[in-house]
């Protein structure tokens, strides 16, 4: 048996090889599939992230030419032209004011001004037109406009004629200012946020003569001109965003050097990853400028769309490859077992069947070559052949009931049947097969009790009990077998004087092949399905079977039937002639 269960380790082997690649397999698939999930991912993250990029370089490049030649060009240069020669001519802070009022002016973006300022050079004197500032406002603006040439270098200076053509010439130029000189800062003081924009003017030395400028609230005068950028210059090309609104597309987020807000769109607040950040340059204050994609849309501009992550399904799969790999390890370790176990079992089988086998054929040689004499010897012989042919027919019953459980064939045909009876004619039937082991069988038996069984059933189940006390108890023991009443219920109970059954073993007991590790390697023959047997013959009847300590040591296994109230022809006829007794 051992070298053919060796023979079948090389195909297990095999098959354990064949799931473990198969999982490796699995695994590798998923990593690759996982892996060209995360770069399509990435890729299209990139491009989304390359939209806003290019968006925000939009952004930059309009925000800044709004501000140069919405108030460079059409207010602050024109205003700002100054005759280096004529000092008194130059334009006050309330000239400068007045034109910023005149309704020729296309300006929108000075209703958050306060005042303006005039800042000569040559003496550091401010004047202011419009509400007066705070000592410390005012303040601030002299040194933001102080500290101009440390901050930016000399830009190119182009010259334009002024005054009649007698002059000389180093006396005729002026200054036309240049996109270099435009400034604007932001920055909190008073604790209110506010912008101061001004321009310098210089001559022809690129020396500062005068400068003006204004100032206001950030937010107010920021906002406007966001918008107007927004307006009129599609971020993005039509082509790209087809019909889609911009509002639904792009987020666009301003603030200053320092992180306060000065404006967002309505729909601003996008995932990181999709927003790109830059900063117009100092000139402009060095504003802050992020434009994001929302998450839901930007899958539209990417062709086949934002890939969705498929990592949780892949996860899935792998673990269920791992789940079905490790299943079918388990279930080919079941096999393996279930085979090592038929292998015993037929083993098992085999060595019952031959001890009787083999005292039959002993004792019919003996009678059969007349070597018995005595008539006496001849008995014995013939008792001894007829205990071994009942114990043959018992393992063989055994072996066909429980071959039809394994089939799923098992069936019983129940009637009305007194236990007494049935109980006492399986004892008698087991006395002489006691005798090998020198057992004796107690039995105890409460009379009248009718239960619906098939008596055959019936037998096998007791005789299954009954050998299995015989069997695992010591030599010579005393197996007490007890018939009761429990309510609605008929009890059989057999007890035997044997080491008992551990607590955690008591189910296991009833499994088929299984026996206890104690009795894997003693003596007693058995082949594993005699209480398996008990347990399907019991459940078909609707009844349970269960293993107890018993009162005197030992273990007691217990089977109940539902208890039947009709009479027995038996018992109907014992009380018919009782009446007549009686009659």
């Amino acid at each position: 048996m051992k070298s053919g269960s060796g023979l079948n380790r090389p195909s297990s082997r095999i098959l354990v090889a064949l799931l473990a690649c198969g999982l490796i397999l699995t695994g590798f698939l998923t990593y690759q599939a996982a892996n060209a999930e995360r770069s399509h991912r990435k890729a299209a993250e990139r491009a989304l992230h390359d939209y806003a990029s290019f968006a925000l370089w939009q952004l930059n490049q309009q925000s800044a030419q709004e501000l140069l030649s919405s108030m460079i060009a059409t207010f602050i240069v024109p205003v700002t032209r100054v005759d280096p020669f004529n000092r008194p001519g130059w334009p006050t802070a309330a000239d400068f004011m007045a034109a910023a009022e005149k309704p020729q002016i296309p300006v929108k973006y000075l209703d958050a001004v306060r005042f303006f300022f005039r800042f000569d050079w040559s003496d550091s004197t401010i004047t202011v037109a419009g509400k007066t500032p705070s000592p410390r406002v005012l303040e601030w603006i002299r040194d933001t406009v102080a500290s101009y040439p440390k901050r930016f270098e000399t830009p190119e200076v182009h010259t334009q004629a002024f005054g009649s053509a007698d002059r000389a010439p180093a006396r005729r130029l002026g200054v036309v200012i240049t996109n270099d000189s435009w400034v604007a800062t932001v920055d909190s003081i008073d604790g209110r946020l506010r912008v101061v924009c001004y321009v310098v003017s210089r001559d022809y030395d690129g020396k500062p003569l005068v400068t003006y400028g204004f100032e206001g609230d950030a937010r107010p005068f920021i906002g406007p001109i966001i918008e107007q950028v927004l307006e009129r210059t599609p971020l993005l090309p039509p082509s790209l965003i087809r019909t889609i609104p911009r509002d639904s597309i792009l987020g666009v987020t301003v603030s200053a050097a320092n992180g306060a807000p000065l404006f967002h769109s309505m729909a601003s607040r996008f995932p990181a990853q999709l927003t790109a950040r830059d900063s117009l340059d100092e000139r402009f204050g060095k504003l802050q400028l992020a434009v994001a994609l929302r998450s839901d849309i930007a899958p539209r501009l990417v062709v086949g769309g934002l890939p969705r992550s498929r990592l949780p399904m892949l996860a899935g799969l792998f673990l269920l490859a791992v789940g079905l790999t490790v299943g079918a390890l388990i279930q080919l370790r079941r096999q393996q077992q279930l085979a090592q176990l038929r292998v015993d079992f037929v083993s098992g089988v085999s060595h019952e069947l031959r001890t009787p086998l083999t005292q039959i054929r002993l004792f019919a040689e003996l009678l059969r070559n007349g070597q018995l004499r005595s008539e006496h010897e001849r008995e014995r012989s013939i008792g001894i052949i007829d205990e071994e042919a009942q114990r043959l027919t018992y393992l063989v019953e055994n072996v066909l009931a429980f071959s039809r459980s394994e089939h799923g064939r098992g069936a019983v045909v129940a009637e009305p049947v007194a236990m007494d009876r049935e109980i006492e004619a399986a004892v008698d039937a087991f006395v002489p097969l006691a005798r090998v082991r020198r057992a004796k069988i107690n039995a105890s038996i409460e009379r009248g009790l009718v239960a619906r069984v098939d008596p055959r059933a019936l037998r096998q189940i007791v005789l299954n009990l009954l050998d299995n006390a015989v069997k695992y108890g010591p030599l010579g023991q005393t197996v007490t077998i007890s018939l009761s009443a429990r309510d609605s219920a008929v009890r059989i109970c057999v007890d035997d004087r044997g080491p008992g059954v551990p607590r955690n073993e008591r189910e296991k007991i009833w499994e088929p092949y299984y026996r206890l590790p104690r009795e894997s390697q003693s003596a007693a023959g058995g082949s594993g399905i005699g209480l398996s047997i008990v347990r399907e013959l019991v459940h078909l009847h609707g009844g349970r079977a269960w293993v107890d300590d018993a009162p005197d040591g030992g273990a007691r296994f217990v089977v109940e039937f539902p208890r039947d109230r009709t009479p027995t022809r038996a018992s109907a006829d014992v009380e018919q002639q009782r009446a007549v007794a009686s009659g």
